[in-house]
């Protein structure tokens, strides 16, 4: 029966619908004129096989009406789904459009602030620092190791000899660090955000 509906619904809707109105509508002659030709003896040979044939053509009419009405109630749900999907999406755009803007603005934030404060050590507490304090070889070995997330090891660990480095040079540094540090917490917080903002418009379609 589903194989013989799939083929009928490939015809277009507007002959689907006559051909099942036709169907239900022959079975019900069919069996009405069953039950009258007993009345005619000459019809009384084709009495069982027209109630027989009528009472088919109405169970198939039958089947059809009530396959069509669920499929329509599917095609509603699911054009609502994507209107649904549709509305969501624009929804998401511009939730990823103010998202970026603040990410952004964060962002240019940290990188003047770094700048800010590379300036002043270079212009001003740059020279104080480096002629009032001279780092030891051990102090550039410790940063460097701290950086790569390692232990420091060997003679230059525990090296007091003075280094090439300025104290002003490590500060910058210790500067761009913090200010990397910065940047990578906003960028979490804007995925964070997004995460949830998604989350939330893309939840509410199933609803």
């Amino acid at each position: 029966m589903d194989q013989l509906v799939w083929m009928f619904s490939l015809l277009p809707d507007s002959i689907f619908v006559m051909l099942t109105y036709a169907i239900f509508a022959a079975g019900l002659l069919l069996y009405i004129a069953s039950k009258l030709v007993r009345w005619i003896p000459i019809m009384m040979q084709y009495r069982m096989p027209a109630e027989l044939v009528g009472v088919l053509l109405l169970c198939v009419g039958a089947y059809f009406f009530g396959w069509r009405g669920n499929e329509e109630k599917w095609l509603a749900k699911i054009k609502e789904l994507e209107e649904k999907v549709q509305i969501a999406e624009a929804r998401s755009r511009e939730v990823n459009t103010v998202i970026e803007t603040k990410f952004v603005t964060k962002i240019k934030v940290v990188k003047e602030t770094v700048y800010a404060n590379r300036e002043i050590i270079r212009e001003v507490a740059g020279a104080q620092l480096d002629s009032q304090c001279s780092l030891p070889k051990s102090s550039i070995v410790l940063h460097d190791s701290a950086s790569r997330n390692e232990v420091a090891r060997g003679a230059e660990s525990v090296d007091g000899t003075p280094s090439d480095i300025k104290a002003s040079q490590l500060l910058e540094t210790v500067v761009d660090n913090y200010g990397a540090c910065h940047e990578n917490a906003e960028k979490l917080k804007a995925w964070q955000e997004w995460y949830r903002a998604q989350k939330q418009i893309f939840e509410s379609v199933a609803k």
